[in-house]
């Protein structure tokens, strides 16, 4: 984590802590960019600190190298934070091979967002319920403005792929997460929908598979779409805006596919220890303490993301009705990626192919059985790295 905000968090976090158990923290922070390695580096060494953040997405590697100790064992099992506060999502993720390996820390799921008076001045009323509301509404809009956008760069093509794969009916791998599933023909559907939003139907911007999460904050903040999927950045990004409040804007699950199934990704983060510590009952009641309601909120909050301790919606930082629909009507409905060793290699070759499939729906180079040919593709990859 390196974000703005971050360092005061912790600064006073530590010295309360201290205050409190006699216990001494020190911290530092590495940037995204370098995560990954440095965390792998330190995995490797056996080196580093003894309670460290986790992304979701890199468990099966890390915990396959040995990085992460079962937060079960004997060692710190009575000083962890009480696990049957956390929705069983969240839980599915932070367990490997049967290990508990990680604490949810802060997530983030990926809502519909609107601006309500940009969406009634052009002429569409409410949120679209499935897929054939959201193309209607959006070509019955007559505002001055986009109505919809999506982020369409870096690894956005495979987070929204999975999404309108899971509202299609379909799922990324098979049950016991042993063969690739996203070729199938629920695959198929979601990608030519997907497709379809920019070749057919017109309704995203063509600019946008060029977007990353500072040109949809942007957008959304000027007001340059109505609405969008995504998760509290651009909450965040609005409400930052002057003359913006969180009243002008509502929330609820992105649209249902043709047979009323519903999904959203979202992302996590956990906190983890590594078990060459020399401190695992202090490392353990860290992460006790930065689970209480108000540490959690106030970093989920200073991140931009949602508490994993349902409490931290009673406080302050979350003290908005715009926050209940992201837990009461989003969660439910919110998935992530299989929690299986090879899982990067197949997202990154996920990633490549939809990206292509986009860009050649915007150039008019997409043609028939382009679609089947490249998730075929991808899914030979991943049937060999699994």
């Amino acid at each position: 984590m390196d974000a703005p905000g971050a360092e005061e968090y912790f600064e006073e976090h530590a010295a309360n802590f201290e205050e409190e158990t006699g216990i001494h923290v020190e911290f530092e922070f590495v940037g995204w960019g370098e995560a990954q390695e440095v965390l792998m580096s330190d995995i490797t060494s056996q080196t580093g600190p003894d309670v460290q953040e986790i992304a979701s997405t890199w468990i099966p590697e890390q915990a396959d190298a040995g990085g992460w100790m079962d937060l079960e064992s004997d060692e710190v099992v009575d000083h962890i934070p009480d696990t049957g506060m956390f929705e069983e999502g969240a839980m599915d993720v932070a367990t490997f091979q049967d290990d508990l390996v990680g604490i949810p820390w802060f997530w983030g799921p990926r809502a519909w967002q609107q601006v309500d008076e940009e969406v009634e001045n052009g002429g569409v009323g409410g949120h679209p319920d499935d897929w054939d509301d959201l193309v209607d509404q959006a070509q019955s809009y007559d505002g001055d403005n986009d109505f919809f956008a999506l982020m369409g760069s870096d690894f956005e093509p495979m987070r929204n792929f999975a999404m309108f794969l899971w509202q299609s009916g379909g799922q990324l791998l098979n049950d016991d997460l042993s063969e690739p599933a996203f070729h199938n023909e629920e695959g198929v559907q979601a990608l030519e929908f997907y497709a379809d939003l920019y070749r057919e139907y017109d309704v995203l911007p063509s600019e946008t598979v060029e977007w990353a999460a500072a040109d949809i904050n942007g957008a959304f903040a000027g007001r340059q779409m109505a609405s969008t999927v995504d998760a509290l950045g651009t909450v965040g990004a609005y409400e930052d805006e002057d003359g913006h409040s969180l009243d002008d804007l509502s929330i609820s699950a992105p649209p249902a596919g043709p047979d009323g199934d519903g999904g959203t990704f979202f992302g996590m983060e956990l906190l983890g220890i590594h078990p060459w510590t020399d401190e695992p009952e202090a490392a353990a009641q860290w992460i006790d303490y930065l689970l209480r309601a108000e540490p959690n909120a106030e970093i989920s909050s200073t991140i931009g993301f949602l508490p994993t301790n349902p409490d931290g919606f009673d406080t302050d930082y979350y003290d908005h009705d715009l926050y209940d629909a992201f837990n009461e009507d989003v969660f439910p409905v919110a998935q992530t990626y299989p929690q299986v060793l090879g899982w990067g290699e197949i997202e990154g070759e996920l990633n490549s192919v939809v990206a292509e499939v986009i860009q050649n729906a915007v150039t008019g180079d997409l043609e028939d059985g382009d679609i089947e040919d490249a998730l075929d593709d991808a899914a030979e990859v991943a049937h060999q790295t699994l």
